[in-house]
């Protein structure tokens, strides 16, 4: 994984309070020395979240678990398996919408983060489009 690429396209950087739910080994290992939390802690609001899922059913869990500890208009991820990938999944794009919703948000921008997992970006109903 190229840790520079993936995070600029994710929009990611060390500041603020990032929160990185069930991420694979290999997404763990470039995240390296940038602190992070993997489950949320009551009461903090996060800046960034993500949520990595191999299946709609868990994706649907961990959006609507982590839908109040972001930050409004935080950038919220949700991370699944590509269709072409190794990873045998039943989540497709357009099941990540329902998920996003869970969390009060909108699908509004799709990146690759590598040649395994996809990655769709949530924001606020009020704020797609600006």
């Amino acid at each position: 994984m190229d840790a520079p690429a993936i995070f600029k396209k994710l929009r990611l950087n060390d500041t603020g309070a990032l929160l990185i739910v069930n991420a694979p080994a290999e997404y763990t290992a470039i995240l390296k020395d940038i602190p992070h939390d993997t489950t949320a802690e009551a009461g903090k609001k996060y800046d960034f979240v993500q949520v990595f899922a191999t299946s709609q059913s868990a994706l649907e869990r961990l959006c609507a678990e982590v839908k109040e500890a972001g930050k409004y208009d935080c950038l919220f991820w949700a991370c699944y398996p590509k269709g072409t990938g190794k990873i045998k999944s039943d989540i497709k794009r357009e099941t990540v919408w329902t998920a996003l919703e869970l969390a009060g948000v909108q699908a509004v921008t799709q990146i690759a983060i590598d040649d395994t997992w996809s990655a769709l970006r949530g924001r606020p109903p009020a704020m797609v489009g600006k």
